[in-house]
């Protein structure tokens, strides 16, 4: 959707540019393992831990780094200059692609939360003491949805920073 949202607005080029960077670390990957590269940013000045480095490594879903100057980092240790050139434009091109995320994400949870309401209301009895069984449902336009039902929260529950904020596909 965040695609779509740049491809309507013009800016269907933004996405590629902003991943410029990260194809210099593939290729950098080719000659390098992760914790060398790690290393080769720390000596170039990054303050990064290695787990926002190896997120930025294998992590497809990372737009790029949060701040311009650790695209430096990179443009340094992969002695890219194209990254150097033109880093401004990598990094606004990723800011817009970032915005364009919050942005379709913001639509499919309007979405989500419209057409759920409207498949419970067709869904028929749901017995509130059967926490063992998800409401599972089709909904047009966004697929098969799972609905937990949570009775009591005894303690805290951990989770992956990751799992935050984002649908999950199983």
């Amino acid at each position: 959707m965040a695609d779509i949202m740049l491809e309507n607005t013009d800016k269907r080029g933004l996405r590629q540019m902003a991943t410029k960077w990260k194809e210099s670390l593939e290729i950098e990957q080719l000659f390098s393992k992760p914790e060398e590269i790690y290393q080769k940013l720390v000596a170039a000045g990054c303050t990064k831990g290695y787990p926002a480095v190896h997120s930025w490594l294998t992590d497809e879903d990372v737009i790029a780094p949060q701040q311009k100057q650790d695209l430096q980092y990179i443009a340094a240790i992969t002695e890219n200059g194209v990254i150097n050139e033109l880093l401004d434009q990598i990094y606004d091109a990723a800011q817009e692609v970032r915005s364009a995320h919050v942005q379709a994400g913001k639509v499919l949870s309007a979405q989500l939360r419209s057409r759920i309401v409207e498949a419970l209301d067709n869904y028929g009895d749901i017995d509130p003491f059967n926490i063992w069984e998800p409401i599972e449902m089709t909904v047009e336009g966004i697929g098969t949805v799972r609905v937990l039902k949570i009775i009591d929260i005894g303690s805290h529950i951990i989770v992956d920073v990751a799992d935050t904020n984002r649908l999950l596909e199983e």
